[in-house]
């Protein structure tokens, strides 16, 4: 009896290897002979076109025929299940669904969506209902919130703009005209916290500025009627007197703003309006 074990034993240990196994999950369209075998055989494909987040059945006997072609001595059992998993979400797939976001909000700024991190397990299931909410109101550092069903995730990215603007040719200093020492360029308006000037026609630099600079609404003021220094005329009536005589502004004159302003008869500085074609107006 012992002798009879111990050449049953040896038989079992003789017999060739007997793949089985039941049910394999896949991320790609192929599958592979070690894969259906779970075992060492060549990485030999079996079968390809599996679609994402589908089952297929490779039957026993296909199997069976990619292993005798291997060289491998061995007997495969059962039919195998293949499951492929969905496709994570894409890059460029979220990189447009938050871009168009952000075209919609800002329809003059050309966006650039980089940086993305997406999480492991948001995949793109189709016909799911996937929703994306983003706070376009800034751009840079920022995320954005996807829900799909009962289940929301978190995905964060980083947003840049561009914008045609007028930027400086060459050092300007203050009070100056800006005509002849700008251009306009495509620049990163990212982190510009001002808006961009557009009429340039009716502004000059109000602080000093290098070449390069982007010109922005706090770097400029809105251009004087009439600079320090220059003649005007003052008109003084109450509506029933009327005076008019010859002055010179202390300061640059802005249309209707209030402005200093010396008679030169008197030489008394007065408060005046100025109302336009080098005139100024003052109350008794």
């Amino acid at each position: 009896m012992k002798k009879f074990l111990i050449i049953t034993t040896l038989v079992l240990f003789s017999c060739s290897y007997a793949f089985a196994q039941m049910e394999i999950t896949i991320d790609n369209e192929c599958v592979y002979l070690d894969e259906l075998t779970a075992s060492h055989v060549p990485h030999n494909k079996v079968e390809c076109g599996i679609s994402a987040g589908s089952k297929v059945t490779i039957s026993k006997d296909v199997i069976q025929k990619h292993i005798d072609e291997a060289g491998i001595n061995g007997t495969v059992r059962s039919d195998v299940i293949v499951s492929r998993q969905w496709e994570k979400l894409s890059y460029d797939k979220v990189a447009k669904l938050i871009k168009d976001e952000y075209e919609k909000a800002h329809p003059e700024t050309e966006i650039s969506i980089e940086q993305i991190r997406i999480p492991d397990n948001l995949y793109d299931i189709d016909n799911s209902n996937l929703k994306i909410s983003v706070d376009t109101s800034k751009l840079g550092s920022a995320y954005a919130e996807v829900s799909r069903e009962n289940s929301k995730y978190q995905i964060y990215y980083y947003v840049k703009g561009f914008k045609t603007a007028y930027v400086t040719k060459e050092r300007v200093k203050t009070g100056e005209s800006l005509a002849g020492k700008i251009t306009q360029e495509k620049v990163d308006v990212t982190n510009i916290k001002n808006q961009l000037v557009t009429d340039i026609e009716s502004v000059a630099a109000a602080k000093n500025m290098p070449a390069g600079k982007i010109l922005t609404t706090d770097l400029v003021s809105e251009k004087p009627a009439l600079k320090k220094g220059e003649a005007v005329k003052i008109i003084v009536s109450n509506g029933t007197l009327y005076i008019e005589t010859q002055g010179v502004v202390e300061e640059n004159a802005l249309p209707g703003k209030k402005v200093l302003v010396r008679n030169t008869a008197s030489q008394k500085v007065i408060t005046a309006s100025y109302v336009g074609n080098g005139v100024v107006k003052a109350d008794f």
